[in-house]
């Protein structure tokens, strides 16, 4: 079965306490398998889980086993290639989900985004992918025209 990550789901930090979050929910399983087999009687809570961690586990049991969830969990964080997007001012989640799933739909299916932020870009953001940069911030652009900074701000 293909893992496919919720937009919730964006960086490494995401992915391993997502993958954390369904282990523990295993050995929580496991346990209660066993004390069902030997009929000891008393059942105890499962543990709270994220709404992400609920979905994939619903979506994957139907077809797989839960140890393999966790072993795809585990190939998805160590063959995911990564961006990280700098931008000016901490992103909200709406605007975080909407640039996972450009990216998840533009670059890689598999990618995870980390998200920074920097007042000084002033605007914009800065893209990191590898050893590229592209640097689509207000800062930069200010600073390419400098020349011409002061003359626009006599004529405002």
């Amino acid at each position: 079965m293909k893992l496919n990550l919720p937009p919730s789901i964006a960086s490494t930090q995401d992915l391993a306490s997502l993958t954390a979050e369904i282990h523990e929910y295993a050995r929580w399983s496991v346990h209660e398998s066993i004390k069902k087999q030997v009929k000891v009687s008393g059942k105890a809570m499962p543990p709270t889980m994220s709404p992400a961690a609920n979905e994939l586990i619903r979506n994957w049991v139907r077809d797989a086993n839960i140890d393999e969830l966790i072993d795809a969990l585990k190939n998805y964080a160590a063959t995911a290639s990564s961006v990280n997007i700098t931008l000016a001012a901490p992103p909200s989640s709406g605007i975080k989900n909407t640039l996972v799933t450009w990216c998840r739909e533009n670059i890689s299916p598999t990618v995870l985004v980390t998200f920074q932020f920097n007042a000084t870009l002033l605007g914009g953001m800065v893209v990191q992918h590898g050893s590229r940069v592209f640097d689509w911030s207000f800062r930069r652009q200010i600073l390419a025209e400098r020349q011409r900074f002061p003359e626009v701000l006599r004529n405002v």
